[in-house]
């Protein structure tokens, strides 16, 4: 018997990754619009979100609104890992290669814990009262943020390689069809911008053969995208709650094992 079944449970399970992205994108574009309507002259200097956030008036709802996204990450990340353990418990794997899998969730875990720190002390310090504080946590941020999203994009890539090799059907497998490979593509895609944000941050001040605006367009849009991204990702992870809180309903990870699963971890060999 499934400890927890239905779409009404789904939803309510599922809606804390939902909000993650339902908040913080409004929320990234509202700090830039805002501070442009009372600092037009940066409209030929489009500012970034820590300048945007230097304003006490935009950085305080902005900082409470963060907390509130953190604290649905903290709600989320147990039915994430929830479903990640319950993948891993269908696969018929050796001891040594589902540890693997077990590190990567680990790192996933730990990365996406210290993104979020990183996360509300970039937020509750800005340049108005903490600029190192504020650049502490905005390099905590980002790097663990990317790291975090690695880790999930190679677990997802050989969970869903393994689902198909093994033949694990659909109604024994706690994500939807698809998902992991999407996550896969899409947070390399996400790296690859992140990488571009990092290069913009460095070179935005040399002396290039671009115009400055330009340059500072492409870093400010840049830094939006990342976020932006990083956000969406997360947002993925309530389709597959809901997907399988709905059908499958919510057992503890290792109860709903395939049957054919190996139990004597020496007799398997499977690549991984």
């Amino acid at each position: 018997m499934p400890l927890v079944k239905g779409y009404p449970a789904g939803i309510i399970l599922a809606l804390p990754a939902f909000l993650v992205p339902a908040l913080e994108i409004p929320l990234v574009l509202w700090a830039r619009h805002a501070f442009l309507a009372t600092n037009p002259h940066y409209r030929d200097d489009p500012p970034t979100i820590s300048l945007a956030i230097s304003d006490p008036a935009i950085g305080g709802i902005f900082a409470g609104v963060i907390l509130v996204i953190a604290a649905m990450v903290m709600l989320a990340m147990p039915m994430i890992l929830w479903c990640y353990l319950s993948a891993i418990g269908c696969l018929p794997v050796s001891r040594g290669r589902r540890r693997v899998k077990q590190a990567l969730l680990a790192v996933f875990l730990i990365g996406q814990m210290t993104a979020s720190a990183g996360m509300v002390l970039t937020t509750q310090y800005t340049f108005s009262n903490s600029h190192d504080l504020h650049m502490l946590g905005s390099y905590i941020f980002f790097p663990a943020q990317a790291l975090a999203l690695l880790a999930a994009a190679l677990l997802c890539r050989m969970l869903h390689h393994q689902q198909n090799s093994h033949g694990i059907g659909a109604e024994a497998w706690p994500f939807r069809p698809g998902t992991h490979r999407f996550r896969f593509h899409f947070a390399f895609l996400m790296i690859f911008f992140a990488v571009c944000f990092g290069v913009l941050f460095v070179i935005k001040d040399w002396n290039l053969p671009l115009p400055g605006y330009a340059v500072q367009v492409l870093y400010t849009q840049s830094e939006v995208l990342v976020i932006a991204c990083y956000v969406v990702f997360f947002g993925t992870y309530a389709l597959d709650i809901l997907h399988t809180v709905h059908r499958r309903g919510l057992y503890h990870p290792w109860e709903h094992a395939q049957p054919g699963r190996v139990r004597d971890e020496r007799r398997v060999d499977v690549q991984m």
